[in-house]
């Protein structure tokens, strides 16, 4: 299960990633026009993706292979460099992105005019992005590159 499990967070991953790109790319080319219903289900994707990865996140980041039950004893997690992103900064950045995934999605019910929706919304995914693409372990990283095997 917990294999099945990592395997569809890195999937979603990559999900989420070209809805963000989708939404950023619509967003800024669509500035002067009406905000419309494909725009917010766009959105909508967007955000039970993000939601469903945080989920699957938050199991793994407590009980998978890299999770806080199984640091080995004497670990000093903020000295160790490994367990720190595992532990700290992939799980905090994502939430961060996460949270500004939700707040771009929410300003499709702002009653404020249709260019400042696209504006936001695209603002909020571009960084949203920036935070992900930081904080994804990604095989070229250096922590990543110490031996997965215990």
């Amino acid at each position: 299960m917990e294999i099945g499990l990592l395997h569809l967070h890195s999937f979603l991953r990559w999900v989420i990633l070209i809805l963000l790109v989708v939404n950023i790319v619509r967003h800024f080319s669509a500035l002067n026009k009406p905000y419309t219903a494909a725009d917010k289900k766009l959105g909508l994707f967007l955000m039970i993706s993000a939601h469903t990865t945080l989920l699957i996140g938050l199991y793994q980041v407590i009980f998978g292979r890299f999770g806080w039950m199984n640091v080995p004893e004497g670990t000093s997690v903020m000295k160790d460099a490994f367990w720190r992103f595992y532990l700290v900064e992939h799980p905090l950045g994502t939430v961060i992105a996460i949270v500004l995934i939700t707040i771009g999605k929410g300003v499709a019910r702002k009653a404020i005019p249709d260019a400042a929706k696209h504006k936001k919304a695209a603002i909020l995914f571009t960084l949203a992005l920036v935070v992900l693409m930081a904080v994804i372990p990604w095989p070229f990283r250096e922590v990543v590159g110490r031996s997965l095997m215990p």
